[in-house]
C-alpha cells in the first residue's frame, strides 16, 4: 500500500492556463440565451482533463448594475451569477482576480463574484476584502503535487485593495525595486507552505503587443530567481512566446480565452492559445500548446489555416526566446525541457 501511494504521490500532473476570460457583454448574451455551456463548451473537454485547469477572471459575476464610481471607462466587463457556472463546467479550478475589470461593478460586484466563485469550489487569488486577502495566495493540491499562486495587476491603482478596504492586489512596477519586495513577500508564505510550484500571476502590460519589453523579462527573471517556478502573464489579449528560465516557465502573455473583442486584422486576435504544462514535484518535461480559434462569443480549438497560422506565430515567438518547438497532430509542443527544469527552493 505505501510503495502504490508513494506512486502516486510523483505521478506527472497536467496543469492548463487559459489567459482572459471576459463573460460579459456578447457574451452575457450568449449565456443568457444558450446557457452557460456556450461560451467554453467547445473546448471543454480538454479543459476537463487538465489535473488543474487556470484563467485569468476579467469580469465581475454580479447582478449588481451599478458600475465602479471613479473615472469613467471605455469598457465595464460584467456576467451574470450564472456565468459562474461557465468556469465550473469547464473544470477550471483556480483563477486570477487581479485586473482591470473585476471591480467595474464596484465594491457589491466583487463581493458578489468572490461569494460565487467559493459556492462552487474555485479557488482565487488577486483580490478580496482587505490588502491582506488580495495578496493571498491560493493553494491546491493536484496528484500529490502542490500548487500556490498570487496574482497582482500592474494598471487601474483605484481598484487597489487596502487595510480595510477591497480591492485588487495593485503592484507598481514602475517602482521595481518596491515590486519585487512585494513579490518575494508573497512567496516566502508558499515556501513556508511547503508549495513544489509556486505561480505569479501578472495582469500586466498594454493591450496589442506582440512582445514583452526589456524591463519586464528583467522583473520575470527577477521573479523566477526568488523562487517563483511559474509565470503566468496576461492583458496584452494576444499570446507571446514562452521562455524557459532556469527551467522555469515563463508565459509572458497568455492571450485571451473568450471575448466579444473586435478582431484587429494585423494582431487576429481571435487566435489564441491554450497552454498545458506536463510536470512532477521537482521537473517540468513537456509544454503542450492547444491552437484556439474565439469566433461569435465562443472559444473551440482552431482547425485548417487558423491552426497554422496560430501554430506559425507562436513557433516564430518562442524562437525568439531560444525556445525550440514542434508542431504534432493539433498541438505545439515544447519537449527536453526536463533536462533543465529540476529545482529547488530557493
Amino acid at each position: 500500500m505505501k510503495q502504490e501511494a508513494s506512486a502516486r504521490q510523483v505521478r506527472p500532473v497536467r496543469v492548463m492556463f487559459g489567459g482572459d476570460v471576459m463573460l460579459g457583454r456578447n457574451v452575457k448574451e450568449s449565456i443568457l440565451r444558450y446557457g452557460p455551456g456556450y461560451p467554453l463548451g467547445p473546448i471543454a473537454p480538454l479543459m476537463r482533463a487538465s489535473d488543474l485547469a487556470i484563467v485569468n477572471l476579467e469580469c465581475a459575476l454580479t447582478a449588481s448594475l451599478e458600475r465602479w464610481p471613479g473615472l469613467p471607462k471605455a469598457y465595464y466587463f460584467g456576467a451574470p451569477p450564472l456565468a459562474a457556472v461557465v468556469l465550473s463546467d469547464a473544470g477550471i479550478g483556480l483563477v486570477s482576480l487581479a485586473n482591470n475589470h473585476v471591480l467595474d461593478y464596484g465594491e457589491q460586484g466583487l463581493r458578489d463574484t468572490l461569494r460565487l466563485l467559493g459556492e462552487l469550489g474555485i479557488a482565487l487569488a488577486g483580490a478580496g476584502p482587505d490588502l491582506a486577502q488580495a495578496r493571498s495566495a491560493a493553494i491546491v493540491d493536484c496528484g500529490g503535487t502542490r500548487f500556490g499562486m498570487a496574482a497582482f495587476c500592474d494598471h487601474q491603482p483605484d481598484f487597489a485593495a487596502y487595510d480595510g478596504r477591497p480591492g485588487i492586489a495593485y503592484l507598481d512596477l514602475d517602482d521595481e525595486a518596491a515590486a519585487l519586495r512585494v513579490l518575494r513577500e508573497s512567496l516566502a508564505p508558499l515556501l513556508r507552505a511547503a508549495v513544489d510550484w509556486p505561480i505569479l500571476s501578472l495582469h500586466w502590460g498594454p493591450n496589442m503587443v506582440r512582445r514583452p519589453t526589456a524591463r519586464f523579462r528583467r522583473i520575470a527573471h527577477a521573479a523566477i530567481d526568488m523562487g517563483w517556478k511559474i509565470l503566468f502573464g496576461h492583458s496584452a489579449h494576444v499570446f507571446h512566446g514562452v521562455e524557459l528560465y532556469r527551467g522555469c516557465p515563463i508565459l509572458y502573455a497568455a492571450g485571451d480565452l473568450v471575448d466579444d473583442y473586435h478582431v484587429d486584422p494585423a494582431f487576429r486576435n481571435d487566435h489564441q492559445l491554450l497552454f498545458e504544462l506536463e510536470l512532477e514535484k521537482r521537473a517540468l518535461h513537456r509544454i503542450a500548446l492547444y491552437p484556439v480559434l474565439i469566433a461569435r462569443c465562443q472559444a473551440r480549438l482552431a482547425t485548417g489555416d487558423s491552426e497554422r497560422y496560430i501554430a506559425d506565430q507562436v513557433t516564430a515567438l518562442c524562437a525568439e526566446f531560444g525556445t525550440p518547438v514542434r508542431q504534432s497532430d493539433g498541438r505545439i509542443l515544447i519537449e527536453g525541457v526536463n533536462e533543465g527544469a529540476s529545482h529547488s527552493r530557493s
